[in-house]
């Protein structure tokens, strides 16, 4: 008698905990795991529109420090006199230098042109009269290079670097970089 009692309490336990979920309960875990897995996609969606916008911004201020530090190379190595890095053409130099009106921006190419130095008027040519090969410009990118000369110390130059770009969600940005260059052939030491 107690085995018989025993057996039937635990067919009754083995069917009570067999009975499994009911569809309410799947439906409920179903909707809870979908809105984990859309937060999920949201954040993953915005992290990638964060690492676009930062890299438009990292790349745009890369531009600009390599043209201020060609001008410190142009300098350094002789290939241009001081007096040459500035808007425009010197007495006695065959260097346009680079070109600059205000309000105006000008392509950036992906190559110097045929006189082998970014930022100059040639810069979208493949020969020295040839026309601009726009495909050499990049995309979304325009600059403006201004040399201005101090009065006060002309052995002193301040080059300011404007970079317009287009940011990834279209909006069309600004960055401006500014450095001095200093003409090494003159100490400016006071005496």
């Amino acid at each position: 008698m107690w085995t018989r009692m025993l057996n039937s309490h635990s067919r009754s336990r083995t069917q009570s905990g067999e009975r499994g979920f009911s569809l309410i309960e799947m439906i409920v875990a179903m909707v809870v795991l979908m809105i984990g897995l859309l937060a999920v996609a949201s954040a993953i969606s915005y992290a990638l529109a964060a690492s676009n916008r930062g890299r438009s911004l990292t790349n745009s201020k890369m531009l600009i420090v390599s043209i201020l530090e060609q001008m410190e190379t142009l300098r350094n190595t002789r290939e241009l006199t001081f007096e040459e890095i500035s808007n425009t053409q010197q007495d006695d130099s065959t260097f346009t230098g680079f070109p600059y009106t205000e309000g105006e921006f000008r392509p950036v190419s992906t190559v110097p042109g045929p006189d082998g130095i970014f930022g100059t008027a040639d810069d979208l040519k493949t020969t020295a009269n040839g026309p601009d090969d726009t495909t050499l410009a990049r995309p979304g990118v325009t600059r403006q290079i201004k040399i201005t000369t101090f009065s006060s110390n002309p052995y002193l130059k301040r080059i300011e670097v404007n970079l317009r770009y287009t940011s990834t969600a279209g909006e069309t940005k600004t960055l401006t970089g500014i450095s001095y260059l200093q003409d090494d052939s003159h100490g400016t030491y006071v005496h």
